[in-house]
């Protein structure tokens, strides 16, 4: 290798600041076991980034990410393999399996109780995974490490965690499963495998990049068998990260053409565009104006113009909603029926103006009938004039009824003129009269002979 390349490089060794690898194994040894001291760290970092995604504060989250201790078992598998340490593997994947099976366990229960049930930015932000979370969890894997087989660790090891940010994707999936959104789970629980694998990957590639000491010889066979499962655990966990970040960029630059097309090739005169819609994922452009109309000449420009910005494939869908003689014909229309609402409502209250007048006058009147005929009978104590109800004056054309109260019964000739005097002051509508009275006048006695 030449000499330059290897001055280089130099400057990448550790050198004095390298940690004992007997002593770095051991300290990653113990952060692998949840007991103790890390079991209830654990258990309140699960608790404090439901809480973080449930009501979407990111330095919330950021604070669960660095008290939790779930880095330690992921770090303790890669660094298993790379010593050929296989008890320290199998230790730290049950370790691990515990954690994630808790996590996902007490998170699911608290979305189940939360009121709140939206998903905010930060849970839908852990369900799309891509290769970019790759190399996320590459470069934070081997900055983890090296800090780790390092004396000076400085802030390494809490910007690593942040950066990978392994406890809220295990709480995104609980969400799922609360909510039972499938897609939720799936994707966090993905995104939390990809930080799992390559953290991993990339502490057994530091480990045998420093050359630590091999605890244990296995034979080709088994060495043989370990690489070939540790490569397939990262094709199968690498490969549909591949595939989705390739769709995100699609439906990235799908958007940006869009967006393009829609502020150059969509200004039409006398109309306005009111709405735009472009969904990348179906590869669609809806646009609504308000105005003139759209006619089919505008309408096949627009169509070519999509061959300019590369969107031949796209659906476009023009949609014109009222144009302004269809406003203002709807305008003159509401014009109209509130007019003659209007109309209406006078007439209906010059009718109940017309009809309290009328009560008024009907009360004057009756008032004076009453004053009037207990001038005329003495006996009479008081005189009600109404008129008589529908479903009576139907049956024998009866328009009034009066009532009149006496102290003393009147005799027939008394009632007679009272009927007589009546049908004069009620200008001969028909009326029924009812008499009662507090007493009956006494019989005449007859002389004795």
């Amino acid at each position: 290798m030449p000499i330059p390349i290897l001055r280089i490089l130099s400057f990448f060794r550790l050198g004095d600041n390298a940690e004992d690898p007997n002593v770095a194994i051991e300290s990653i040894e113990r952060n692998v076991v949840f007991r103790g001291t890390n079991l209830l760290i654990l258990v309140f970092a699960i608790i404090i980034a439901s809480v973080g995604l449930n009501v979407n504060s990111a330095a919330v989250i950021i604070g669960a990410m660095l008290i939790s201790p779930l880095m330690g078992p992921i770090v303790g598998v890669g660094a298993g393999l790379g010593v050929r340490d296989l008890d320290l593997v199998r230790k730290a994947l049950k370790n691990l399996t515990f954690a994630v099976a808790a996590s996902v366990g007490t998170s699911t229960i608290y979305f189940l109780i939360s009121p709140l049930g939206d998903a905010h930015s930060e849970i839908l932000a852990r369900t799309s995974p891509t290769i970019w979370d790759v190399l996320i969890a590459t470069a934070g894997g081997f900055a983890g490490i090296i800090a780790t087989a390092s004396k000076d660790r400085g802030n390494v090891v809490p910007g690593v965690a942040i950066a990978t940010a392994l406890m809220p994707p295990l709480c995104t999936a609980g969400y799922g499963l609360a909510h039972g959104n499938w897609v939720f789970f799936a994707g966090a629980f993905y995104l939390f495998l990809i930080n799992s694998v390559f953290i991993s990957l990339s502490a057994l590639a530091t480990v045998r990049w420093l050359r630590y000491p091999v605890r244990h010889h296995s034979d080709e066979r088994t060495s043989k068998r370990i690489r070939s499962i540790t490569t397939m655990v990262v094709l199968l966990t690498v490969i549909p990260s591949v595939i989705l970040a390739f769709r995100l960029v699609k439906q990235n630059s799908f958007n940006n053409k869009a967006m393009r097309f829609v502020d150059r090739e969509t200004i039409v005169a006398n109309n306005f565009l009111v709405e735009k819609v472009v969904d990348a994922p179906s590869r669609s452009i809806k646009l609504v104006y308000m105005g003139s109309g759209i006619d089919s000449v505008v309408e096949k420009t627009m169509r070519r113009q999509l061959e300019v910005y590369d969107l031949q494939e796209a659906e476009l869908t023009i949609t014109t909603g009222l144009s302004l003689n269809e406003l203002g014909q709807e305008a003159r229309t509401e014009s109209e029926r509130l007019r003659q609402q209007l109309q209406e409502q006078q007439v209906v209250v010059a009718r109940l103006a017309s009809l309290n007048d009328s009560l008024s006058s009907n009360k004057w009147q009756r008032e004076r009938i009453m004053q009037e005929a207990q001038a005329q009978h003495a006996d009479l104590r008081w005189l009600v004039v109404a008129d008589a109800p529908t479903t009576f004056a139907k049956s024998d054309s009866t328009e009034i009824i009066v009532s009149a109260h006496f102290t003393i019964l009147p005799d027939t000739a008394d009632q007679g003129r009272l009927e007589r005097w009546l049908n004069v002051k009620l200008y001969g509508r028909r009326f029924a009269m009812s008499i009662s009275a507090d007493s009956v006048p006494d019989p005449p006695k007859r002389s004795r002979r």
